[in-house]
């Protein structure tokens, strides 16, 4: 027999020894899969361990402007958050007349108004209780976008005449919704008398200002409406029809009352100023700000704003998680694969409340060391908002969750030197990223275990057999 006959038979052996083999197996039992943190090494069975002590780092990342313009509300109001700082804003808008308005030679002024509305699913944030003052001022510039600007944001703002054309004390209670001023959901500014004469005289004379729209911009560039300087408790999110309105008397056999609006115009240029600071003494005070533009959004770890990070998307706050140690599982001797991960999202127990709400929904996105915004986290069911189940009578049940798998299980064989900053963002998703005003304040590891923010690895392990 020649040596290349042999080792032809001996590899058909050999083969046929594997095969057998598999048989065997396949015809015995299996071995028994059981769950655990630990693991029986009697090597005669196959655990799920979960690993939930990881090292989370949690970064709050901050950017400097958001997407404000156009968003159906005009947000007014000032709030002294007890974790972010005071918050202000207010509203830039503009008006047109009515399409060829006229009023009669014995008809007569009787006012000029400006009628807010606010409607039950608008956003609110603060104390309802709290009176509210509410300031109208005239803008006293062209109303446009500036050089090399593709829109308005938080950051914008414009010139306004310091001469107020308004103002009203008020208090809304937004679940019902109803004011104070006993007008529904309506919120009522009376406006200087001689603004509205003038216009009023205007329309009578059919001035080619009110009957030609860029004529009427270029002359009455728009308003402002803001709150008082001494108003602090709540930010209220009106809708994008207010009216500035005339009033006045028909002449007839009997005076009849009537009205010539003028309506918001050029939505898209409507735009929400937000301005904020964080003195010594709040949490924030140490956040890190850009130092120039364009910049990476820095990224301030959650030791330096008291072990916590901050969710608040429309004032550019949304928080980072890095698990700088999870590809270490794959090192264990016994590890065979992933087969689940979940990520729970606990806020501090003491930030929130009915005035101060959690946000509804907090999304899960892809990032890296650009501290972007990247693709959402999808879960079974597709992009994942948390699960938040609001129960202030137990707040420790109180917590999003998301299934965070494909995530892992890519991170965890990931051996790129950038790996480690690649994390979870968790941002509010359109449209309340840009219309609410509700935070999150996250707890970090610093935290009892069941207070902060865990990931739960759950992983198939394979013993070594002697």
């Amino acid at each position: 027999m020649t040596i290349n006959n042999y080792l032809k038979k001996g590899r058909l052996f050999l083969l046929s020894s594997v095969l057998a083999l598999f048989y065997l197996v396949s015809c015995q039992k299996q071995p028994t899969v059981t769950f655990g943190s630990t693991y029986v090494g009697d090597n005669n069975g196959a655990n799920i361990v979960v690993v939930d002590t990881g090292t989370v780092n949690m970064f709050t990342v901050f950017v400097d402007t958001t997407a404000t313009a156009g968003t159906g509300y005009l947000q007014v109001g000032n709030f002294d958050d007890p974790y972010l700082g005071k918050i202000s804003t207010r509203a830039f808008l503009q008006i047109a007349p009515p399409s060829s308005p006229t009023v009669g030679v014995n008809d007569h002024f009787d006012s000029l108004g400006m009628i807010l509305l606010f409607k039950k699913s608008n956003p609110f944030y603060g104390d309802s209780t709290v009176t509210q003052t509410i300031v109208v001022n005239q803008v006293d510039t062209l109303y446009e976008l500036p050089a090399f600007s593709s829109g308005f944001n938080s950051r914008s703002s414009l010139s306004i005449d310091p001469s107020q054309l308004g103002s009203t004390s008020v208090e809304i209670l937004p679940n019902i919704p109803y004011t104070s001023q006993g007008a529904g959901d309506t919120v009522r500014i009376r406006l200087a008398d001689t603004l509205g004469l003038q216009l009023y005289q205007m329309i009578y004379n059919q001035s080619d200002t009110i009957l030609n729209s860029t004529k009427w911009l270029k002359w009455f560039h728009g308003l402002c409406i803001s709150p008082g300087a001494s108003s602090t408790g709540a930010i209220s999110g009106f809708q994008d029809s207010a009216i500035m309105r005339i009033y006045y008397h028909k002449a007839g056999v009997y005076s009849v009352p009537a009205f010539i609006d003028f309506n918001i115009t050029n939505r898209t240029y409507q735009f929400n100023n937000i301005t904020k600071t964080q003195p010594v003494g709040y949490p924030l005070h140490n956040l890190i700000l850009a130092t120039q533009n364009p910049q990476i959004p820095p990224a301030t770890p959650s030791s330096a704003t008291v072990n916590a990070g901050y969710v608040q998307t429309m004032n550019g706050l949304n928080v980072k998680l890095t698990f700088p140690y999870l590809n270490d599982i794959a090192k264990r001797p016994d590890y065979l694969s992933v087969l689940r991960a979940e990520l729970t999202v606990r806020p501090d127990l003491k930030s929130f409340n009915t005035s101060r709400p959690l946000p509804p929904q907090i999304e899960v996105y892809a990032t890296d060391l650009n501290n972007l915004i990247g693709s959402p986290i999808t879960g079974s069911a597709g992009v994942q908002t948390g699960n938040l189940v609001v129960d202030f009578l137990h707040p420790l049940n109180m917590v999003y969750t998301y299934d965070v798998t494909t995530f892992v299980k890519a991170q965890i064989v990931n051996t790129d030197p950038n790996a480690k900053l690649n994390g979870l963002m968790l941002s509010m998703p359109s449209p309340s990223g840009t219309t609410s005003f509700a935070r999150a304040v996250l707890a970090d590891a610093t935290y009892p275990v069941n207070q902060r923010v865990t990931l739960s690895v759950y992983y198939i392990s394979l013993y070594p057999h002697n």
